[in-house]
């Protein structure tokens, strides 16, 4: 399962493509994720850290793993949002980014879950990230 955040940099953030297409993914995750349980199987938190005016650089670069709770057997996945993206006009553009790295996501999840032995169905991760991809072109702009 998937849950999804963001960490942003600048209050400039919520109202950029960056901010918008965020939002729209967050809400829609929760949607996907119906009344699904932490703790009952693997699940991700990708968090995407989002430079600003406040905070422009995170200190690292790509996606690494974070924090994981054995309880609620969910990982945290932190992703650098990189300057362009930020910045970014084009909301496709943004959107093809953050629909990589969850993709990209998976693998680190999945190697990670493996290496502790814990069972993490990425077939069904990735066909609700096909979903939430869908889902978020077709709604496009507007649920700004």
């Amino acid at each position: 399962m998937l849950s999804i955040g963001s960490v942003q940099g600048g209050p400039e953030v919520a109202s950029a493509p960056i901010g918008v297409v965020l939002g729209r993914l967050m809400r829609l995750a929760t949607e996907e994720r119906g009344d699904f349980k932490f703790g009952s199987s693997a699940a991700l938190n990708v968090v995407f850290h989002v430079p600003g005016s406040l905070a422009a650089n995170v200190g690292y670069k790509g996606l690494r793993d974070g924090t994981f709770s054995r309880s609620r057997q969910l990982l945290m996945i932190q992703v650098a949002v990189p300057q362009d993206v930020a910045v970014s006009k084009d909301e496709a553009s943004v959107q093809r980014f953050l629909f990589d790295s969850l993709r990209k996501a998976s693998r680190i999840a999945t190697e990670f879950f493996e290496r502790n032995g814990i069972d993490f169905s990425q077939p069904k991760y990735l066909a609700m990230v096909d979903a939430l991809e869908k889902k978020c072109a077709q709604t496009g702009s507007t649920l700004r």
